[in-house]
């Protein structure tokens, strides 16, 4: 799937996942789509044409910045800037890459497959690191920051690793007790109602709720009868 919800920030890319509460029950691996940008294959990422190289700036001797200095009744103020030339980076590039155009890097589309651990939330996330945008003139690639958004289940309230399940009964069912079928993540599940249960009365069905995100036990099912 294309990779919805995406926005690049400096080199960190980040984007939206929906996921389904049975997706986070198991875990899942997504393969998505993304617009990045990639290190230009014709310079190898340097912006300068094949052939030629990058040079030091000679405005600000390489250092990237420039120095002015005035004379006050305090004495001399030293003031620090961007170099103007170089546009604080201390190089220049006397002959542009004709294909990035002396940025180093280029559009491009990439396929990743995301793998998403069990039992995580609405709003967690996931860093991959160096999945991001390439910087320009070979500098680091940025992260993918992965934003996790959970549909909502109308079979179940999630209480954090915890489900709820609201079961309709009939009043003949609950005064004289009934054998029914339940649903969970993991597939239906039997479940005796015992006869003479009220309206209200909670039911558990032990570890048939969420993975912790830690990898620790199982969250439980309770069912409300309505």
């Amino acid at each position: 799937e294309r990779a919805r919800h995406t926005r690049r920030r400096g080199q960190d890319i980040r984007l939206s996942l929906e996921l389904t509460l049975d997706e986070v029950a198991h875990g899942v691996t997504r393969k998505v789509k993304i617009r990045t940008l990639e290190r230009c294959g014709t310079c190898s990422g340097s912006g300068a044409k094949p052939g030629t190289k990058v040079q030091s700036c000679t405005a600000c001797g390489g250092s990237g910045e420039v120095r002015r200095a005035t004379d006050s009744f305090l004495g001399r103020l030293v003031s620090v800037s961007p170099c103007g030339t170089c546009g604080g980076e201390g190089t220049v590039l006397p002959h542009p890459c004709p294909t990035c155009r002396g940025e180093g890097r280029v559009r491009a589309e990439k396929t990743l497959d995301i793998q998403i651990p069990p039992g995580v939330a609405h709003d967690n996330y996931l860093t991959m690191r160096g999945q991001g945008a390439a910087g320009p003139r070979g500098g680091p690639a940025g992260d993918l920051i992965v934003v996790l958004e959970v549909k909502d289940d109308p079979r179940f309230e999630r209480h954090g690793d915890d489900l709820v399940h609201d079961l309709l009964v009939s009043f003949s069912q609950a005064a004289l007790g009934w054998d029914v079928e339940v649903p969970t993540p993991h597939g239906p599940v039997s479940l005796k109602v015992p006869a003479g249960t009220q309206s209200g009365a909670v039911l558990t069905v032990r570890g048939k709720g969420l993975p912790s995100l830690n990898g620790g036990r199982l969250g439980d099912l309770h069912v409300r009868i309505q």
